[in-house]
């Protein structure tokens, strides 16, 4: 991708390996800690945003030194990367404090962010003690945008030059884009904005059921039909994979599809999870939870005092999930995205089939059939439904 470092790459080509050794020895490698719950945007689809002036809220954060000791601690069993997440966590205003000396233990920090609180001295400092990434959300091309779904139009201007004072200071970034029906005239805009400026974009276009909106009372469901996010999908992975990519990646899954016996799928859960939720990874939320990832509601035990306990019991808990037998033996299972937290959210049962996936899968495998059928099916990546200046 243009503008990776070689240290940047060096770093992606090693990362695989060391999750693998830890997965196999029970080291918690990578930890996600969610500074909090407050967000100073309304987005219409966020798991957790409750308001920056939420007083009980603000009252029940972890003080900085209880974040450090935890780092300290999840270091010291193991961890090497950490990500800092929320709501928005630079709201805090301990956040420099927070960041920085995590940095001071040795770990590779990044930072998720709405990027519109972010001062020239905050800058500075990134620039200064750089993280390995920022993850800057970049929600659409236009105020207007910016207005429907985040609640915010003022907010885009921000956001923009956030972007420009991170590259101008050579802070590592990253975009990232969730895909809602508020925002999806957007995307290829977006797409062009982050390849002119040599930054990788993560789009998502699959939205959780807000199992932990609901969790936080924050906010109801709105994500695309199945369907729609199949075909946002395909949008996003020519323009990630580029068109000669993407057939190949089509013909692979495709190809993969060989059915089952009829009489093979058996109407108990048999698959264990395949991510690194709870092997490698975990999350902390705002409140002190310990939770294989941020998308599940459980298992969940309290941190507390003693990290390496509270590791071992979710790890512990993560190898009694059981994922449904009819997604072990289905066809499609290649090319579905299913994971414990999916299935959870989905259902609230990890062995129940998320039937939502099961559709947007079947629509993602037939505009592939389509694309490679049609030569003159062509991607929409040009930007012209929109630009981003």
């Amino acid at each position: 991708m243009k503008g990776e470092t070689p240290v940047q790459a060096s770093y992606d080509q090693y990362m695989p390996y060391l999750f693998s050794r830890a997965g196999a020895a029970g080291v918690p490698l990578a930890g996600t800690f969610e500074l909090t719950c407050r967000c100073n945007f309304d987005c219409r689809m966020c798991y957790i945003h409750r308001s920056q002036f939420d007083a009980s809220a603000r009252a029940a954060e972890r003080d900085a030194a209880w974040w450090l000791a935890l780092a300290r601690s999840a270091r010291d069993a193991g961890m090497l990367t950490l990500l800092l997440t929320g709501g928005e966590p630079l709201l805090r205003p301990d956040f420099p404090e927070i960041y920085t000396a995590c940095r001071n233990l040795g770990l590779l920090v990044s930072v998720n962010t709405n990027g519109t609180l972010l001062t020239p001295e905050l800058v500075q400092l990134l620039a200064q003690t750089p993280p390995q990434r920022i993850n800057l959300t970049l929600y659409g091309a236009s105020r207007e945008t910016y207005a429907a779904l985040c609640g915010r139009p003022e907010a885009y201007d921000r956001v923009l030059w956030t972007i420009d004072a991170l590259q101008a200071a050579g802070v590592p970034l990253k975009l990232n884009f969730t895909e809602t029906p508020y925002n999806q005239a957007d995307a290829p805009a977006v797409y062009a904005f982050a390849r002119a400026r040599g930054l990788r974009v993560d789009a998502v276009t699959y939205c959780f059921p807000p199992v932990r909106a609901r969790e936080n009372g924050a906010c109801t469901s709105e994500r695309f039909s199945p369907e729609v996010s199949a075909r946002e999908q395909m949008r996003y992975d020519r323009f990630r994979f580029g068109e000669e990519g993407f057939r190949a990646r089509a013909r692979a899954l495709l190809d993969g599809q060989t059915p089952p016996p009829a009489d093979a799928c058996q109407e108990l859960p048999t698959e264990r999870i395949r991510c690194r939720a709870g092997l490698s990874t975990f999350w902390v939320t705002w409140d002190g939870q310990l939770r294989p990832c941020g998308m599940m509601c459980t298992p969940s035990v309290p941190v507390g005092d003693d990290f390496a306990a509270a590791w071992s019991a979710i790890r512990a808990a993560r190898e009694r999930i059981l994922l449904p037998a009819k997604c072990t033996a289905c066809p499609d299972r290649a090319a579905c995205d299913l994971c414990p937290a999916v299935a959870y959210a989905e259902h609230a049962d990890f062995t129940a089939v998320p039937e939502y996936l099961c559709a947007r899968t079947a629509e993602y495998l037939a505009i592939c059939q389509k694309a490679l059928a049609d030569p003159a099916v062509e991607s929409d990546n040009s930007g012209k439904n929109g630009t981003i200046s």
